[in-house]
């Protein structure tokens, strides 16, 4: 089954979203498994702030992705560690141990959760339920970040839009990003995100699909923390890229009543659509709600990428390519 084929027979159809989760993106030789799969996702790019207060927000992001999805998300990878271990009991006890157990709050921290679901392939490595967590040192002035990923529908076998609307503006409350997007994307196994040479088509035909992979993103904007990487779905902006975008009123009166605006404490959430879309650019369809938010924030759009965002095939340039695709709704 071509997954391009698939895509574009629900997108023209405007059906069947729960399939997403049945389908994969393959190796060239079938038999080694999925490249990449679909699902929702979410990352938030935290303030260079005091990093005790990061790692108390990354807790409670980690305790809110948990709580979510209390029986899927059953393996926690702790600092420095390359392998996971079993949740077991209580998670908040095991990050609190972790801490302690990595107490130089000042040298950075990294950890991970994850939930693997069968969806019947011999060999499958990219588990649909992740939530990662990179804070960076003190001295590094790099984005810290958190990234959130879930299949796109839940066990009532309905999609999870609303459910991911409510945990942004939950996480952006706790997190008080400086930006950060959520909607459609593509999941890649741990360690494996140079997969988008295979997934690179998908997101060039199917803009609504994201690339949500911090470590990438924070290399290239390094201590510029007041640039998003691009829209999507959900936008978020928090305050002072608002108020360089002039103030909530002249957002609202720009993009709604086509968005919706939801505010939270630090920022505001844009909605473009009721839902998630994918568009489909051979059949020149890029949603103009995502249209209209690309065009309202791109004053504060990095562009000056050294190298690349993401992998790309060797007959590509990297740079051409990730430009080309950040200004994909423009």
């Amino acid at each position: 089954m071509n997954p391009e084929e698939v895509i574009a027979d629900l997108v023209q159809s405007h059906g069947g979203p729960c399939l997403f989760d049945r389908l994969h993106v393959p190796y060239d030789r079938p038999s080694a498994g999925p490249a990449a799969k679909f699902g929702l996702g979410c990352e938030l790019y935290l303030p260079n702030s005091d990093r005790a207060a990061l790692r108390e927000q990354a807790r409670q992001f980690l305790l809110d992705y948990h709580q979510m999805f209390p029986t899927r998300v059953v393996d926690f990878l702790p600092r420095d560690a390359r392998r996971t271990v079993k949740i077991g009991g209580d998670l908040n006890t095991r990050i609190i141990a972790d801490y302690e157990k990595n107490p130089e709050i000042d040298g950075g921290y990294s950890t991970a959760l994850f939930g693997p679901v069968d969806i019947g392939l011999p060999k499958d490595d990219v588990p649909p339920y992740q939530a990662q967590v990179l804070l960076s040192s003190s001295s590094d002035h790099d984005l810290s970040f958190v990234d959130a990923y879930m299949p796109v529908c839940g066990d009532n076998a309905e999609p999870q839009f609303s459910a991911l609307l409510e945990a942004v503006l939950r996480w952006s409350a706790i997190c008080r990003p400086v930006h950060g997007s959520a909607g459609f994307t593509l999941i890649y196994g741990s360690g494996m995100s140079q997969n988008t040479t295979y997934t690179l088509p998908l997101m060039k035909r199917f803009p609504g699909f994201d690339f949500i992979h911090g470590v990438d993103f924070s290399l290239q904007a390094g201590a510029v923390h007041n640039r998003i990487k691009c829209v999507n779905w959900l936008t978020v902006l928090g305050d002072e890229i608002i108020s360089e975008l002039g103030g909530i009123a002249p957002i609202r009166d720009a993009l709604e009543p086509v968005c919706r605006i939801h505010e939270y404490p630090g920022g505001v959430v844009i909605q473009a659509d009721e839902g998630p879309q994918l568009g489909d650019t051979y059949r020149n369809d890029v949603p103009e709600a995502y249209r209209a938010v690309a065009r309202y924030t791109k004053p504060v759009r990095f562009e000056a990428y050294r190298s690349r965002l993401f992998r790309v095939p060797q007959n590509l340039d990297k740079k051409e390519e990730t430009l080309a695709w950040i200004r994909r709704f423009d």
